[in-house]
């Protein structure tokens, strides 16, 4: 038995490990150092040395300095045999250590090899339990991990005494291995299983022809342990074949037998730890080597770690994954997971083989199971080399390539040469062409056109080159532009398309056509045919002219001479020259419909009964018709520019050109009204209405206006006005002089007819008849006597008069919710305390009339009335929340003359009159009248001043 308190160093230790435990070393060194040299100031040279290598030491490698920030867990690893005797336990232990070491965990391991080799007695077994617990007291693990069938065991029977809270994890045993041993609930782990029977199918596979099965094994106790695993999983093939067990032998005789077997046998290695002799070996390092040496047959093996000493493989035990997957079991269990949750698993055994075993024994790879892994390949000549190999014979393509390339560029090249020349030759054209084109005017286009055909047909070698418009939706072809050569006859100046049906047709939807002869037409254009001929041309060509996806017409091309042959580079470029003459006609027709409608314009609007004028983008008139310039008596050219705005009168003329700006700026439609003046020097009144105008592109260009004179409607307008505020003043008139009437005749009359009455009562005896009913007539008189007064009121208010408009609202408001079961609400705020007459008596009679329409149609009984002081005006606001209206419709009905009244009124003194009303959404009435402008009318005048 070998124990140690350190960590294994795994043939794959990570080096992070190594600095970690030199910066732990350090730090111990250099806190014994400190504490031993007493005093701080005292520290000896050795110390200081150690400190500065430790600081170098983090310095240099940060990520172990970091690593001392995770969390610190204690793990020990039990193993069954010293990890350098067998490679089993040393695959595990490296799979477990490079497991924990990636976790998040700093881990701190603690490693004890069993010698299971060695027997214990009871007694023994106890002392080395106390022995361990006394080693760990103090630093108890919170792990542990048995590697092996030996320390599983140990566990097993002294998991109560040896650290009995401590989880275990086992691997590297099988569940046969325990026997009848129970585990409890901290052990959880991976079982190792062991399928000799699939090993033998392998093997049957890859040697059909076995005859003889020779199983090979040791003495010791897990020697004779996998041999009765093997007896008990290939005990139904001793039936099919000839078994031999060699498990009771000598090294030497064992070597010697297997030198001499018979032919068609597969040994099947078990182990051998302890041979009849009583000698031990290391497994796979001493026992595999020589009897893979000595036998004249394959050998097929259980444990991954045999392969690549000589076997050739089989269903083989993975140690280095029972480690992997014990680590991920130790890693969740540090974290905090309980053993019994975490549940015990079998290790999945693989096929694995050895590459150079099976070319040894001549076996063929496609006779492994599905899935093996084979170890050792080596690439074949063609796997080594191909690369070489396709490089070689790709580099002779190549060559061969290039000298049948060079023959043929030598052939080429005077064709490329030529067609580049060709091209450009078309490209020089085509962008002088486009060139010429682009800014060229209107007026212009036709001289070019006509020269521009000429290079064409020089550059394709052609006779005649025509350009046709299409009429008549196709029906009719109209030459345009026509260039031919000398002794070529003219092109048609008209075609119809029942001439050359088969033709006009491919045309009209979009096709380029080409007659290299007429031989080549097809039976359907025997009219195309006969008129080929009867021209005398040899080849002709067709292209068509499209412009905002509508064939508008063609591009003709015709040859007398020779036979033209037609490509598809002359395909394209004789679409691009389509292009440009497409927009060339497209050009002159609009400059053509242009013209033509600027004349229609013209004519409409010198007969026009109104004024017209326009205006460009940068706001300077540039046209006014006939009647305009009658208007004015100007010519055109001094109304042009601003000349226009000197016949505006001067009071005018700011508003007008503050309103034409804004408008122009904002590109929206205007209407302003102002005086011009006339050709006789009288100043006439004329509405303007200006839109604005855009190009065809979408571009602003300017505005186009239309004025009518509007004196004699003014007048009208004015005369109207004029007999509404007279009728509105005779009305006011007519209220003061009845209520005047009421107040002073009719209820002086009725208090003395009230007194009359009750000298009569008091004359009649107390309990006569007549009595009772004096008194109740008396009741009568005063009721019509405070109606009279009430109604006098609502004619004409005294209140308005003696205490301002706020008092007499605010009493009307009163009076009219008492008599109408309604609730008002008024209020005031900032109203100045004299106001002039006119304007408390027109928000007076605003007020009346708002209010009893708002209790007659609203259909609600609670309103507000707001009357307030604002800079140089005063509002009132009534507002109701009930039914609402279509203000436009009912100001066009009969319902709306109160509303008309409302702003007659306001009118009077320069007030305004806002109604926000929708049906369902209630009524407010804004009105705003200004108290310095308050200057009333000649009739309001009137009326005040007649006013008692």
């Amino acid at each position: 038995m070998r124990d140690s308190s350190s960590p294994p160093a795994p043939r794959n230790h990570r080096l992070d490990g190594f600095f970690r435990g030199l910066l732990r070393c350090q730090e111990n060194y250099v806190a014994t150092w400190i504490l031993q040299s007493g005093r701080p100031g005292r520290r000896s040279g050795r110390a200081w040395i150690a400190l500065a290598i430790l600081t170098a030491c983090r310095f240099l490698y940060p990520s172990a300095a970091r690593a001392q920030l995770k969390e610190p867990k204690r793990v020990l690893i039990v193993n069954q045999l010293e990890p350098l005797a067998s490679p089993g336990v040393a695959a595990m232990d490296q799979a477990i250590v490079a497991g924990l070491e990636s976790s998040p965990y700093q881990i701190q391991f603690f490693t004890e090899n069993l010698d299971a080799n060695l027997p214990l007695s009871e007694a023994d077994q106890r002392e080395l339990r106390a022995w361990y617990v006394r080693k760990y007291h103090g630093r108890e693990p919170d792990a542990i991990l048995a590697v092996g069938s030996s320390p599983l065991e140990l566990l097993a029977e002294s998991h109560q005494g040896f650290f009995g809270t401590t989880p275990i994890i086992f691997c590297g045993s099988t569940e046969e291995m325990l026997g009848p041993r129970q585990l409890g609930p901290r052990f959880t782990g991976v079982w190792g299983v062991v399928e000799p029977a699939k090993t033998l199918e392998a093997a049957l596979k890859l040697q059909p022809g076995t005859q003889h099965v020779v199983v090979v094994g040791g003495i010791g106790e897990y020697d004779r342990y996998v041999e009765a695993i093997a007896r008990q999983s290939l005990r139904s093939y001793e039936s099919r074949f000839d078994f031999t067990y060699l498990t009771d032998l000598d090294m030497p005789s064992l070597l010697e037998r297997l030198r001499h077997l018979p032919p068609h046998t597969v040994i099947y290695y078990t182990s051998i730890m302890e041979d009849a002799a009583g000698t031990e070996f290391t497994d796979a390092t001493q026992s595999v080597p020589l009897v893979v040496g000595a036998a004249n047959a394959p050998v097929f093996e259980a444990d991954d770690v045999d392969i690549g000493r000589g076997t050739v493989g089989g269903d083989v035990l993975s140690f280095g994954a029972q480690g992997r997957t014990a680590a991920e079991m130790a890693v969740r269990v540090l974290q905090g997971e309980k053993p019994q949750n975490i549940p015990i698993v079998k290790s999945a055994d693989v096929y694995m083989f050895d590459w150079r075993a099976l070319r040894r024994w001549g076996f063929k790879e496609s006779n492994l199971p599905a899935g093996s892994i084979v170890l050792n390949r080596q690439p074949t000549a063609w796997e080594a080399y191909k690369s070489y190999i396709l490089g070689g014979l790709a580099l002779c393509f190549v060559e061969m390539a290039l000298i049948i390339g060079l023959f043929w560029e030598r052939k080429t090249r005077m064709r490329a040469q030529q067609s580049l020349r060709e091209r450009l030759t078309f490209e020089t054209l085509r962008s002088e062409l486009s060139t010429d084109f682009i800014n060229l005017p209107e007026t212009q286009i036709m001289p070019v056109v006509q020269n521009s055909l000429a290079r064409i047909a020089k550059l394709f070698g052609v006779d005649r080159v025509s350009l046709y418009e299409f009429f008549e939706e196709g029906a009719l072809f109209k030459r345009a532009f026509s260039w031919r050569r000398e002794g070529i006859p003219f092109a048609p100046e008209t075609v119809n398309s029942t001439q050359f049906p088969w033709l006009a047709g491919r045309l009209l939807r979009g096709e380029i056509l080409f007659i290299p002869d007429s031989g080549s037409l097809p039976d359907e254009a025997s009219a195309e045919k006969g008129r080929l001929l009867e021209a005398g041309l040899m080849s002709a060509a067709a292209v068509p002219l499209a412009a905002g996806g509508e064939i508008v017409g063609c591009m003709s091309f015709a040859s007398a001479r020779r036979r033209a042959a037609w490509n598809a580079n002359q395909a394209e470029e004789l679409r691009i020259l389509a292009e440009i003459f497409s927009d060339a006609l497209r050009r002159i027709r609009i400059q053509t419909a242009l013209q033509e409608s600027e004349e229609r314009f013209r004519r409409m609007a010198n007969t026009a009964p109104v004024l017209i004028w326009m205006s460009g983008p940068d706001k300077l008139c540039t046209y006014f018709n006939q009647p305009w310039l009658d208007f004015t008596g100007k010519t055109l050219e001094a109304e042009m520019g601003n000349g226009w705005c000197e016949g505006i009168y001067p009071e005018d003329l700011s508003r007008c050109l503050e309103i034409y700006t804004g408008a122009f700026d904002r590109r929206e439609e205007f209407r302003m009204e102002y005086r011009l003046r006339r050709h006789d020097g009288e100043y006439r009144w004329i509405v303007d209405i200006g839109v604005p105008r855009f190009n065809s592109d979408g571009a602003f260009a300017g505005y186009i206006g239309s004025a009518i004179d509007i004196s004699d409607r003014k007048k009208a307008e004015e005369t109207l006005a004029g007999v509404s505020r007279r009728l509105i003043g005779a009305q006011e008139e007519e209220r003061r002089h009845i209520a005047r009437e009421l107040h002073d005749d009719i209820s002086q009359h009725l208090a003395l007819l009230s007194v009359d009455v009750q000298k009569l009562e008091d004359a009649l005896p107390e309990f006569s008849p007549l009595r009772r009913q004096t008194g109740e007539l008396t009741n009568h008189i005063l009721e019509i006597s405070g109606g009279i007064q009430s109604l006098s009121h609502r004619l004409h208010s005294s209140k308005l008069d003696l205490l301002g408009v706020a008092a007499a609202m605010k009493g009307f408001c009163r009076e009219m919710s008492a008599q109408q079961k309604v609730e008002i609400n008024f209020s005031q705020d900032d109203v100045p305390r004299s106001l002039p007459q006119e304007v408390s008596l027109c928000l007076f009679r605003v007020l009346q009339e708002a209010l009893r329409n708002a209790v007659k149609h609203s259909g609600v009984r609670r309103f507000e009335v707001s009357l307030r002081g604002a800079p140089g005006a005063v509002l009132l606001t009534v507002r109701d929340s009930g039914a609402g209206f279509d203000v436009g419709h009912v100001m066009n009905t009969q319902y709306g003359l109160g509303l008309i009244s409302m702003r007659e009124r306001a009118s009077l003194v320069k007030g305004t009159v806002l109604i926000d009303s929708k049906p369902g959404a209630g009524t407010q009435i804004n009105v705003r009248v200004p108290i310095a402008a308050g200057e009333a009318t000649d009739e309001m005048r009137a009326v005040m001043v007649s006013a008692p």
